[in-house]
Order: structure tokens, then sequence, then C-alpha cells
């Protein structure tokens, strides 16, 4: 049949899906956690500002 893996190879592909697979997830999970880092940082940042702010009145 045409097209179609077939033997070794097939199990290569499957391998190599679920690499591929784990790869991108894990830089998803990366970019999120340093995208939720960053917003906390800024968060905390105007949070300080705030208390600032109020304290000199």
């Amino acid at each position: 049949m045409t097209g179609v893996i077939s033997g070794g190879g097939q199990w290569a592909f499957v391998a190599a899906a679920y690499g591929l697979t784990a790869v991108l997830t894990g830089a998803v999970l990366w970019s999120s956690w340093r995208a939720m880092a960053k917003a906390e940082r800024r968060s905390d940042a105007l949070r300080k500002d705030r208390k600032g702010m109020n304290d000199g009145r």
C-alpha cells in the first residue's frame, strides 16, 4: 500500500510525535510561567506605589 508507514518506521513516527508534543507542551508551560512571573512583578510594583501614595497623605 502506497503512502502508509509500515514496519519499524511507524513507531519512530509515533515516538517523534510524542516527543514533539512533550517539547511543545513544555515550551508553552515555560512561556506561561514567565508571563505570570512578569505580571506578578508588575502587580507588586503597582501595589507598592499605591501604598506609598496613601502613606504620604
